[in-house]
């Protein structure tokens, strides 16, 4: 009688492996927000510090001393307002009435205010510091991300690059203001209008071009008959159009 031995299968000696979890993205990772370009942050500085000469010149020019100006750059951080209340100044206004001017005009950062309390954070010291940088600049860059998770960190960039930018070319201003003691000959008054439009354009849809229109021909009519500075406050009003326009849908 033959024995005939039972070859065992090559899959009784192999190994049991273990199972292969499942790759988890990491919480940095699923949370992280897209990176924001560097290149329009730098021109907007850039801008903005040349604008800065020229209130530096202008108030160097008006007799104001330059720590003031340094000083004002830094802790009002909104060009508008300063240079209204330089303008005043070199007019030979009296000082209340050049920070009256300022405070109105500087009244459209409550608008701002409420576009970015979308994105600032909650509390605390991070959110005081942020409101610190809310300005025409800093808010129009960061609604005109397409991304929502960019705009915090969109206006983060534009704002902390500002708040460097400013002051500085305030300073540089100052010490060459006896070089350049008007800087419309060099068209330097018409950079930060530019700037503005240039980013507000980005951020025009088919849903806000009526109220952005409106608001941008009160402001220019506006302009050869008020202060500097007063017409984008005046401009605010085209903000009625989209409410009746809100009214006339419901």
């Amino acid at each position: 009688m033959r024995l005939f031995r039972r070859t065992p299968s090559p899959a009784a000696h192999t190994a049991p492996v273990a199972p292969v979890a499942p790759t988890v993205p990491s919480a940095t990772s699923a949370i992280a927000a897209p990176a924001v370009a560097i290149a329009p942050v730098v021109a907007i500085a850039s801008a903005v510090g040349v604008v800065g000469v020229a209130y530096g010149s202008m108030a160097s020019a008006a007799g104001v001393p330059p720590w003031l100006v340094v000083l004002a750059a830094v802790l009002v951080l909104s060009a508008s307002s300063e240079l209204v209340f330089i303008g005043v100044i070199a007019s030979g206004g009296l000082p209340w009435i050049a920070v009256g001017a300022g405070l109105l005009v500087n009244l459209r950062n409550f608008v701002y205010g409420f576009s970015a309390s979308a994105f600032l954070p909650g509390q605390g010291v991070r959110r005081l510091f942020s409101a610190h940088l809310v300005n025409d600049e800093s808010v129009a860059f960061a609604t005109a991300q397409p991304h929502p998770a960019r705009r915090l960190t969109a206006f983060r960039a534009v704002g902390v690059a500002l708040l460097i930018a400013w002051p500085l070319g305030a300073a540089i201003g100052v010490l060459v203001g006896y070089v350049l003691p008007d800087p419309s000959r060099l068209g330097l008054d018409a950079a930060f209008p530019a700037v503005f439009v240039a980013i507000l354009l980005g951020s025009v849809t088919r849903r806000t071009v009526v109220p952005a229109a409106a608001g941008a021909t009160i402001a220019a009519a506006a302009t050869p008959f008020v202060a500097a500075g007063m017409a984008p406050v005046l401009g605010v009003i085209g903000l009625l159009a989209a409410a009746r326009r809100r009214g006339h849908r419901v």
